[in-house]
This record gives structure tokens, C-alpha cells and sequence, in this order.
């Protein structure tokens, strides 16, 4: 017989470590593997954004642009830096490209994600109910057996009882040994709850939520709108059993949140951040722990709202007033000649204006300045102005008095003052006067003093005076100093020169 080899036993212990080691990193890597998550939205409400946020920054340009289906995948690591595996997620805005991405055999271990913008809150309800439906007839066209079907809806109860507080701190081995437990006590179903399951966890996020201060200054939104779009998200999530996220791509707000529950979901890592429905931009709700109680106390609070109304009437769609509307000005000849025709329409048919607005618009009423048009009679007076002629500019009937003058209201300006005229003897005896003055202040040059009295005697129609020679022979020496007092002369007439060559008066 040939001799055998004995191996040492030290070597053979040595090999079972390692053995054991490669064996047990093996079965830890096949039992986890790789995830799936399907994100559904509208088109710009930051499911890429979202994503990238989310994922590598090492693998940032694999994010694909195709506008059909997108897919990027983020790599998931425990506490020790260890990869436990990757979540590959697809993500799309059209149904058609649904049945690619969501088939059958990935049901067991996928995720849907939908995702919703508050950027238009009133479009909230239409684009959740569609995203729901369509996810459901799409998982009944699978048709799954009924026994898988069975144990998928199975595990979706499994995780909305087993939902545990970040407060309580038990080790995983203790979690492995409660989930074989076939004893274990699950806490039943709240009322309400579950009424839809899919057999496929679901979470919704509400993008956007840095838009609730643009909401408030431009659509007059108050805290009550945003307490009401709250309780009608969570009671709608409650029914399909899925958990609520409110994040902000943008400022990168709750998107790391988003990624450690995506893990402590499919990888069963520890969850150390708890429920918050306090803070208005920063809602998270967990799948298990929200309750219908929990949710009445927000609609308690309401003043505004009511439970029995729609959500689409009581967060109507409002006008977007950052579009602002451009207002083109009317020409202002077809302006003209519109008001023209309508002043005369109303004047052929008897309008609705006051009588003396129609008094002054024809002429017709003696003193229509006293009391001014109204409002409207100024525009008509203006156009009435442009189309009949002036006062003056024709003969005038007997029945029809001249039109009153212009006031401030026919936009006319005033006319100035005139000084006042005097009568023609008064005219001729302030010349007298002036030309008697002026030969007592000089008397060589009185033979000029008469040329005017004598113009103004051919000139006028009236009697004329005594000439100047019979008062020289008149014996009386009062007449001659004391002249007759006639008119004064108007104001702003120059006094008369006096003519050289006839006799000067005595002193």
C-alpha cells in the first residue's frame, strides 16, 4: 500500500477559519443582494434632482437623460463601511414605460417611490389618485399566483406592524430572533389602515417644499393650508399603507433621509431618526406608526377647512400672478371716433344723462355756467366742441339764444379783463382837461395843446363845444380860468402835444 499523507491538524484548523470566513461573506452578499426602486412623478417635479442627491457623487454622470426612463443606483454601506449592496433606481414620468421596469420577478424585492411637487398644491390629489391607480392595474395585469400574491401583501403587513421607535435600542441578533419567533405578538391594524395593499411597499415625497413662502406671498397661503395638506396626504398614505416624506432637492433637505430608510427597509439598518410631523417642510411619517387618531389631531385645529368637502375645492387652483399680463393701449383716433358714436347715439335715443348735461351739449339753456356739467358732461362738451361751430360763426335762429361763454369744465381758458370803456363826451372832456394842464405847464407851446381837440371834434358825431376864440372874448375872466369839467380821459391814452401858433391864455 502506498503510504498516506497526514495532514497536521493546526493547517486543518487554520483552513476551517478561513473556509468558514469565505463561506459566510458569501451567503452575507447572495442573501442581500441588490434592490430596486421605482420612482413615478410628473415631468419637473425633481425626481432627478432627487436621485442625485441621493446617490455616489462618485457616480454622478451615469444618470442617464434619456427623457424616457432614467436609472442610476446608489450604494448602501453599514456602519463598518462595508457595501451591503446597491439600490438601482429607475425612474420615469409615463406609464407606458411602466411594465419595463416593474416586472414580476422584481416584486419581491422593489420599492415604489411616487413622487409629487408642492409647487401647484391643487394638482396634489389628481397626480396621487393616478400614480395609485395605474400602479394597481399594472400589478393585476402581472397576474401573480395567488399564493405569491399572498405572501407579498403578507410581507407589506409584516412591515407596517413591525414598525419599532428609534428609542429603543436592540441589537440585530435579537431582531433575527423575533422575526423567526412564530409566537411573536404583532399589534393589529389600526381601522383605516392598509385598506389597499399592493403587495409592494410604497413611499410618497413631497418635493418641492421650499415653495410654501412663495405660496404664501403670491397665492395668500396660511399655516392652515399647509396643516390641511398634511392631514389629507397622511390619511390618504395611511390607506394604502405607505409612508409620507417631505423633502427640498434644492436646499438638499430630508434627501439622506430618504436613502437611510430606502436601507433600513431592504437591508434592516438601524433607523435613528424618529416622526416628525411637527415642522412644516421637514414631514416625516414612517410606514406603521401614523394613526387615525394621530391624524384627527390636526383637523381638530381647522377653521377653514372641512373634512366632508373635497380636497379640489378647498385648495383650488389660483392664477399664477408672476405671469404678468401685458395690456396693449387702444389707438387714439378709433378711441376718438368710438366716442364719437356712442355721444351721438345717446343723444339721438334719449340717454340716461342729466337735462342740462344735454342743454349744454346743444346750446339750448341761458346761463349753464352756474352749475357745472357732471363728471361725463366734460368729455361730452369736449367732443361736442370738435364737432358743432363756434358761437358767432353763423346767423343764429330766433328760437335759439348764443351759447353761454366757456367755463372751466368746456376746457376753454378765461378770457383777461377789459378796462373800462368810456363814453365818447367823456373821451372829448378828459381831452379838454389834459390839453388845458399842458398849457399851464407850458405855455409857448399852446398852439399845440388844440390840435387834438380839434381832430377829435371833426372826428366825432356829437355836438361839438365852443371853440377856443369866444372864450378869449369873453369878458369874464372866471370863465377863462374855470373851463367846463367834461370825461375823464381813458386810461392808457397819451396826453396830447401842444401846437405852436395860437394864442396862449392869460394868467
Amino acid at each position: 500500500m502506498a503510504p498516506t499523507c497526514k495532514k497536521d491538524p493546526e493547517v486543518e484548523s487554520k483552513d476551517d477559519i478561513w473556509s468558514n470566513l469565505l463561506s459566510s461573506l458569501q451567503t452575507r452578499t447572495t442573501s442581500r443582494g441588490n434592490k430596486t426602486v421605482i420612482m413615478l412623478g410628473t415631468p419637473k417635479s425633481g425626481k432627478s434632482t432627487l436621485v442625485s442627491k441621493m446617490m455616489d457623487p462618485k457616480h454622478a454622470e451615469l444618470i442617464d437623460s434619456n427623457p424616457g426612463v432614467e436609472f442610476s443606483y446608489v450604494t448602501v454601506r453599514d456602519e463598518e463601511k462595508e457595501n451591503l449592496g446597491q439600490i438601482g433606481v429607475h425612474f420615469t414620468s409615463y406609464k407606458h414605460f411602466l411594465p419595463f421596469v416593474l416586472t414580476k420577478e422584481r416584486m419581491k424585492n422593489a420599492m415604489v417611490v411616487i413622487v409629487l411637487s408642492l409647487d401647484k398644491p391643487w394638482n396634489l390629489e389628481e397626480e396621487l389618485l393616478y400614480w395609485t391607480s395605474l400602479l394597481e392595474e399594472h400589478i393585476k395585469s402581472l397576474q401573480i399566483d395567488g399564493g405569491e400574491m399572498a405572501k407579498l401583501r403578507h410581507n407589506v403587513v409584516d412591515l407596517f406592524s413591525s414598525y419599532k421607535s428609534p428609542e429603543r435600542k436592540d441589537d440585530r441578533e435579537d431582531e433575527k430572533k423575533s422575526k423567526e419567533d412564530e409566537d411573536e405578538v404583532i399589534l393589529p391594524i389600526p381601522e383605516g389602515a392598509l385598506i389597499s395593499n399592493l403587495g409592494i411597499p410604497v413611499i410618497v415625497v413631497l418635493s418641492k417644499v421650499d415653495s410654501m413662502s412663495t405660496l404664501q406671498k403670491e397665492n395668500d397661503f396660511s399655516e392652515e393650508h399647509f396643516e390641511y395638506i398634511q392631514w389629507y396626504l397622511r390619511k390618504a398614505c395611511l390607506a394604502w399603507g405607505a409612508g409620507l416624506l417631505y423633502c427640498s432637492p434644492r436646499e438638499n433637505s430630508n434627501t439622506k433621509l430618504l436613502l437611510d430608510y430606502m436601507s433600513h427597509v431592504f437591508y434592516g439598518l438601524k433607523l435613528r431618526t424618529e416622526p416628525q410631523v411637527v415642522d412644516r417642510d421637514a414631514i416625516f411619517v414612517p410606514i406603521g406608526w401614523d394613526s387615525p387618531s394621530k391624524i384627527a389631531l390636526l383637523s381638530d385645529g381647522f377653521v377653514q377647512f372641512t373634512q366632508s368637502k373635497p380636497f379640489v375645492e378647498q385648495i383650488a387652483a389660483l392664477p399664477d400672478i408672476r405671469q404678468k399680463r401685458v395690456m396693449k393701449g387702444e389707438d387714439d383716433q378709433l378711441f376718438l371716433t368710438r366716442m364719437q358714436a356712442v355721444l351721438v347715439e345717446k343723444q339721438k335715443s334719449g340717454s340716461p344723462m342729466s337735462p342740462s348735461h344735454h342743454k349744454v351739449l346743444e346750446g339750448e339753456v341761458k346761463g349753464a355756467a352756474k352749475t357745472p356739467p357732471p363728471a361725463d358732461g366734460v368729455l361730452a362738451n369736449f367732443f361736442n366742441s370738435l364737432l358743432t361751430k363756434k358761437p358767432g360763426s353763423g346767423p343764429t335762429s330766433p328760437n335759439h339764444s348764443p351759447s353761454p361763454p366757456p367755463t372751466q369744465n368746456t376746457l376753454v381758458p378765461p378770457k383777461k379783463a377789459l378796462a373800462p370803456q368810456l363814453s365818447a363826451p367823456q373821451k372829448r372832456e378828459e381831452h379838454e382837461k389834459q390839453a388845458l394842464a399842458a398849457s399851464r405847464s407850458n405855455p409857448e407851446s399852446a398852439d399845440e395843446v388844440k390840435t387834438p381837440i380839434e381832430k377829435t371834434k371833426t372826428t366825432s358825431k356829437l355836438p361839438a363845444a365852443a371853440p377856443p376864440a369866444s372864450r378869449e372874448k369873453s369878458p369874464s375872466k372866471t370863465a377863462a380860468k374855470t373851463p367846463v369839467r367834461r370825461a375823464a380821459a381813458p386810461a392808457g391814452m397819451k396826453k396830447p402835444t401842444p401846437k405852436r401858433g395860437l394864442p396862449q391864455p392869460r394868467k
